[in-house]
């Protein structure tokens, strides 16, 4: 008895170690460390301008944009107005200025390797164990934990400038060490001589890096409930999650727990909608056009609840949890948790629950299955098992690659009994699902956008070199290069030494002429590195077309001799020349004559009071003249008013000094004196007297 109860105990437990080999999360190991080692993924959080992205599928370009991923291999180039930046998973930043091109040769939790061949890139080391390695076609260089550095490579040398901390400059040629220091000299090196260089950076480069650091010093100020739920790794991003949404406590699988759900979105709204599809390492990735898509739609899981969509959070691997329950999520990278239906001419997704299978090429994390084109046809899947089945988003299959918003294209209202009884589960999206799906160019785009400049040919011949040296070598580690690096030979920078500064042309051109030779263009040289203007120079481009237009030769001014001596025609036509305005109202004569001189003077000045000249000084001058001019012709005919007044008087004066003569009585039998000297002050024949 005792026998057959150890047969019968080591019977069960062979079936235990035996089924995990059987089941779908285990995979035998392949020699293809992309398919067993779990990949880290960059992103690409801030785009301008005209930023590009090698597709080595296509072996060509396409534009990028904000929230993509950016892996192993990936290729940028901005053109001549275009920046990014980069948000590496083990807290390494990096941003690149206009026409740049870098290269992610290896990214792991404690190092960060990019390739630099050519432009400006600003490096950002703000985690506690990692190492930055970004190489130039005249060496590398090393950036520790807490390091802040900008590299600039030109088509004959590169200099490295440390603003914070110190790194290490390797050159290629001796194979010897320079230490950079931050506020000391700047390290300048070509193929063959090292010098010491400048320690500064462009001043409009430096103001947009400023300008980005304090919007994240920003974001990170804002500590809501967000980060109590999200791993320390994703704490950036938590204020995103703070302004677009809220955490309710919701009862799933036997628990009440802590879920996030957007409060901002249109009735009807379900994840994986607002955005679009693209492939990327093999698998279709989703890109996101919601502030809050990247990390709700590349971490953790969804789930429907109480009516409702709810993001949760992923978890740390190892971690005592004292706060709040929460699902546990492995903390991974996916490029979009679904599975694939379809039925005849129409596609469809479902949002995966947290504990099922996703089937992919690539070993993303826990609960994945990995799939080949070989035995992709013999795999068969219950579509009755998927828990959001009834909530699939169906479109038709043409417009799968065309829109950035499947709500838009959504087919509603299809019940879950047709969807079970029609539909068919698809590993992963192929000819079976979308017709003609390998001679399908559009698959590969980020954006709707199409790129209008594109690098030469002779660019993409470094990311080959990349790509094949990548993969000869073994695994890069952290502690392997501090080690390298320490048991280098110091250098020895010459001080004579003339080495060119950084400069690069310009390679981006039009579409047209990407397949010409390098020859055959003009490329005008940019020079990475611009002189600071002082205070007294002149900054910005506005600036100085202001004073180009200052320079011009002011117009010749009109002199008054020529309206006073007669020729007033010659005169006005210069004046209006000069200054195109509308003239002031011309005071009728009658207004003169009838002797109210106030309202016309009145009138006079009112309407030089309406017109304003402009500001330069030629022109104020000219207008005061036109307006003397005007004056004058106004004195002129209101002293020959005048006269003709005086005239008048005196005849009065005349007639007053032959006879006396009294004052007109008043109706009341009273005499009213009419003089403005007031009453017994009036003299027959006087000055004050008023004629009749």
């Amino acid at each position: 008895m005792k026998r057959r109860g150890k047969l019968s105990w080591l019977t069960i437990i062979w079936l235990l170690v035996m089924i995990p080999m059987t089941s779908p999360q285990a995979q035998p190991r392949s020699e293809d460390r992309d398919e067993e080692e779990t990949i880290l993924v960059g992103r690409i959080s801030h785009v301008e301008g005209e930023v590009s992205r090698y597709v080595p599928d296509e072996k060509d370009w396409v534009a990028t944009v904000k929230d993509t991923p950016f892996g192993i291999n990936d290729a940028l180039y901005s053109d001549k107005g275009g920046r990014a930046e980069i948000i590496m998973p083990n807290s390494t930043w990096a941003r690149i200025d206009g026409d740049t091109q870098i290269q992610l040769i290896e990214l792991r939790g404690d190092v960060t390797e990019i390739d630099v061949a050519s432009g400006v890139a600003r490096f950002y080391n703000k985690g506690f164990d990692a190492v930055i390695k970004a190489r130039t076609p005249f060496g590398y260089v090393t950036g520790p934990a807490e390091t802040t550095f900008d590299l600039s490579v030109g088509d004959d040398s590169a200099e490295v400038v440390a603003l914070k901390g110190t790194v290490y400059f390797v050159h290629n040629s001796a194979n010897t060490k320079f230490e950079v220091i931050a506020g000391s000299s700047s390290i300048l090196a070509d193929s063959r001589k090292v010098t010491a260089g400048e320690a500064r950076t462009n001043p409009y480069w430096h103001a947009w890096n400023s300008k980005r650091d304090n919007l994240w010093a920003k974001r990170m100020r804002v500590r809501g409930k967000s980060v109590k739920y999200l791993p320390p790794r994703l704490h950036h991003e938590a204020y995103v999650l703070d302004e677009h949404g809220r955490w309710d406590r919701v009862y799933y699988d036997g628990a009440y727990r802590y879920f996030w759900r957007p409060v901002y979105v249109s009735a009807g709204w379900a994840p994986f909608t607002v955005g679009r599809w693209t492939v990327w390492y093999g698998d279709h990735t989703w890109i996101p056009h919601e502030p809050f898509g990247y990390i709700t739609h590349h971490y953790g899981a969804w789930i429907f609840a109480g009516g409702f969509w709810y993001w949760a959070p992923p978890v740390p691997f190892v971690r005592v949890r004292v706060g709040p329950p929460l699902l546990p999520i492995p903390f991974f990278w996916y490029p979009g948790r679904v599975a694939w239906i379809h039925f005849g001419v129409r596609v469809g997704w479902v949002p995966l629950a947290p504990h099922e299978h996703y089937y992919c090429h690539r070993r993303w994390g826990p609960h994945t299955v990995v799939v080949k084109n070989v035995n992709i046809t013999k795999i068969n899947i219950n579509i009755r098992r998927y828990r959001h089945l009834r909530r699939a988003v169906i479109i038709h299959r043409n417009n799968f690659y065309r829109v950035n918003n499947y709500g838009n294209v959504r087919i509603r209202h299809i019940r879950s009994n047709t969807i079970t009884k029609n539909y068919r589960v698809a590993p992963a999206v192929d000819n079976r699902i979308i017709k003609n799906y390998k001679n399908i160019g559009e698959k590969y785009n980020f954006t709707n956008v199409n790129v209008t400049r594109k690098p030469p040919r002779t660019a993409v011949n470094r990311i080959k070199r990349n790509q094949i040296v990548a993969k000869r070598r073994g695994n890069v580690k952290a502690k392997a290069i501090r080690q390298n690096v320490r048991n280098m030979q110091e250098g020895r920078v010459e001080g004579g030494a003339r080495i060119r500064p950084s400069k690069v042309k310009e390679r981006v051109v039009p579409v047209n002429r990407v397949n010409r030779p390098v020859s055959q263009g003009k490329f005008e040289e940019k020079k990475l590195k611009t002189k600071p203007r002082s205070r007294t120079e002149d900054q910005g481009q506005g600036r100085e077309k202001v004073r180009r237009g200052q320079r011009r030769k002011p117009p010749r001014p009109v002199r008054r001799q020529e309206v006073q001596r007669g020729d007033q025609r010659q005169g006005r036509r210069k004046v209006q020349k000069v200054q195109r305005t509308k003239p002031p109202r011309v005071v009728k004569r009658q207004e003169d004559q009838r002797g109210d001189q106030r309202k016309a003077r009145n009138k006079v000045q009112g309407g030089q009071r309406r017109i304003t000249p402009p500001r330069p000084e030629q022109q104020v001058l000219e207008g005061q003249k036109r307006r003397e001019t005007t004056q004058d012709r106004q004195l002129q005919q209101w002293q020959q008013g005048r006269q003709k007044n005086r005239s008048n008087r005196g005849r009065e004066g005349r007639i007053g000094r032959g006879f006396s003569r009294p004052d007109s009585p008043a109706p009341g039998g009273t005499a009213r004196s009419r003089s403005r000297l007031g009453p017994g002050k009036d003299r027959l024949g006087g000055r004050n007297l008023k004629r009749f």
